[in-house]
């Protein structure tokens, strides 16, 4: 069954890529195949969000600064930072690595993955996969708190090229996120918010920072994936 499942997955997956190099031939799309193989299991979203999130950082500058918030077990990690360019490229991971969003409701299935994997952080399977893909250099983890870790930060403020947030959804701590990040950010740099759906508290955080001059050109919306500008 489970080799049924995989030819499938790759089916659907090799079709997807041939639409990829048509529409965006510059990308190395092998690179972003060998990640898409190794979390098949998993799948975090679509694959057109995951295409974007290697797009995205295959987009930046060479050397970017990069900070995640909310890295879980890193397969989102490996997409950024598989398409970042240049020695000095660098990819902050901001993560609990306790296995709990923080949502209630979700606390369960964070718990029950955690037993079936044996581990008591998700930080070992999070090493085990970038190592996987030769990233460790180009990663730098930060087991704590999103708003703690950010008065430690080891950057300036405006370094940052790029700032993914995909944290804990609710309206409150993705507010959190954003207030105790977007300083980070250089004027023109990407904010990128992860699960902007009406299911989540996220639209509400991106509405008031549109509404107060921090956010601008909102520059890709793919899935629940959304990017804006600095302003």
């Amino acid at each position: 069954m489970l080799g049924i499942k995989k030819r499938r997955w790759k089916k659907s997956v090799m079709r997807f890529l041939a639409e990829m190099k048509r529409e965006f031939p510059s990308y190395q799309w092998d690179d972003f195949f060998k990640i898409a193989e190794h979390f098949h299991w998993r799948e975090m979203s679509s694959l057109p969000e995951r295409a974007y999130l290697f797009r995205i950082a295959r987009d930046l500058p060479p050397n970017a600064k990069v900070a995640e918030i909310g890295s879980w077990i890193g397969e989102s990690t490996c997409y950024l930072a598989s398409g970042l360019t240049g020695d000095k490229a660098l990819l902050y991971a901001v993560d609990r690595f306790s296995g709990y969003a923080g949502q209630d409701e979700h606390r369960l299935g964070y718990e029950k993955k955690m037993a079936q994997w044996e581990v008591s952080s998700t930080k070992i399977l999070f090493d085990k996969n970038l190592a996987h893909f030769g990233l460790g250099s180009r990663v730098r983890a930060i087991a704590d708190d999103s708003v703690a870790a950010s008065h430690g930060f080891p950057e300036a403020e405006g370094s940052l090229d790029l700032l993914f947030i995909d944290g804990d959804h609710t309206e409150e701590a993705a507010q959190k996120d954003f207030d105790a990040w977007h300083r980070f950010v250089k004027p023109g740099g990407i904010i990128l918010f992860h699960d902007f759906s009406s299911l989540c508290g996220v639209p509400p955080v991106v509405w008031r920072a549109a509404q107060q001059h921090i956010l601008g050109d909102i520059i890709g919306i793919y899935g629940t994936l959304l990017a804006a500008r600095k302003a």
